[in-house]
């Protein structure tokens, strides 16, 4: 069964409950002809306020629910009170504008009309004060009855884990010679095994560290054996083999690069040719304006019909333009000399007309 309620409901019976009680204080007589009831309210108020701040758990949720549900019935009635109130409230309140003989009347038909109903409401608010009163009473007794049980339970929890611990205790106390016996062999027996397996190892750890230096002993001297036999290599002369020592050449930038003995000039000349495609001699070698020679006889050039043995050093020259040398041109810049002539040591000497 779900209850349809929530804190705003607490919420709402107590602001209605501070509407009556502020109402019943601003009419007329209200402070001294009404206190029992307000102290009621003012009663039912702190009884819901502690209903609400009750916390429910998984046992007696149900219980708890139908306390409140029950606590909050009283809200239909108090609505229908505040309701009648608030008629008179305008005529006898302390702002009234009513006249004195109207203000009297409407006090004596609020006094004779509604007493029966205040009395009524009163003993409502007493009945059900105490009806919330049981309640949470038989709530108390409900928790308190749970919360025996509870301590109970631990209660025998913790005489039987102390009854196992103390079986537990006493049967060690009982095994206790039996395991100094055991205790003392297995001392007795690691003793032994200590002794034995440190006179095995040291036996061993011996053998192995003079296995260790014998081989150290033989890498020795075979490195010794192999940079005597590689001291005592020479190099093989390729003469008396099939292998022949390449030309070297040196190109116009100094970089030095083997060429095969095999290859004949033509080779030799597609392999310059490609390595200055570009960059700096690039348009000198392909305008054909460089040259080879013997790089021990600069006079010498290599062309197509020189006859070069394995091992040739080559280097290879730019051919560079020589200027033609004018001799009715002096060469200093700028210079408007237009006749030369001879010097008797060699030489010119350029003259520059004058006009008279």
């Amino acid at each position: 069964m779900s209850f349809g309620f929530s804190v705003g409901d607490f919420i709402a019976i107590g602001k209605l409950i501070g509407d009556i009680t502020a109402s019943l204080q601003s009419v007329g007589g209200a402070k001294s002809e009404y206190q029992e009831l307000i102290r009621e309210f003012q009663s039912l108020d702190a009884a819901l306020k502690h209903l609400d701040r009750l916390e429910s758990s998984s046992s007696n949720a149900q219980t708890l629910v139908s306390i409140k549900c029950a606590a909050l019935s009283c809200r239909h009635p108090l609505e229908e009170f505040l309701v009648k109130i608030r008629k008179y409230e305008n005529s006898l309140g302390p702002w009234s504008q009513s006249s004195t003989i109207k203000t009297a009347t409407t006090k004596l038909r609020w006094t004779f009309g509604h007493n029966d109903e205040i009395k009524r409401l009163q003993t409502y608010l007493n009945v059900h004060i105490g009806t919330i009163n049981i309640l949470l009473a038989e709530y108390g007794l409900e928790r308190m009855q749970v919360n025996d049980k509870k301590a109970e339970s631990i209660a025998q929890q913790v005489r039987y884990q102390a009854d196992t611990t103390h079986a537990l205790l006493e049967n060690v106390r009982k095994d206790l010679p039996g395991q100094t016996l055991l205790l003392r062999r297995v001392h007795s027996m690691l003793g032994g095994l200590y002794q034995l397996v440190c006179g095995e190892m040291r036996t061993s750890l011996q053998h192995f560290a003079q296995s260790v230096n014998k081989v150290c002993v033989s890498t020795q001297q075979i490195y010794t054996v192999v940079l005597d036999i590689r001291n005592s290599l020479t190099t093989v002369d390729t003469r008396w083999t099939h292998f022949q020592a390449p030309f070297t050449v040196e190109d116009a930038l100094g970089f030095k690069f083997p060429v095969p003995s095999e290859y004949d000039f033509d080779l030799l000349d597609s392999i310059i040719q490609f390595r200055f495609q570009q960059g700096a001699g690039s348009k000198e070698v392909k305008s054909g304006k460089y040259e080879l020679c013997r790089s021990k006889k600069r006079s010498e050039t290599v062309t197509a019909r020189s006859r070069l043995v394995p091992g040739t050093a080559i280097t290879m020259a730019i051919i560079v333009d020589t200027p033609l040398v004018n001799e009715s041109m002096c060469p200093m810049p700028h210079c408007r000399s237009t006749q030369a002539s001879t010097c008797p040591g060699g030489g010119f000497i350029w003259y520059v007309p004058t006009r008279y």
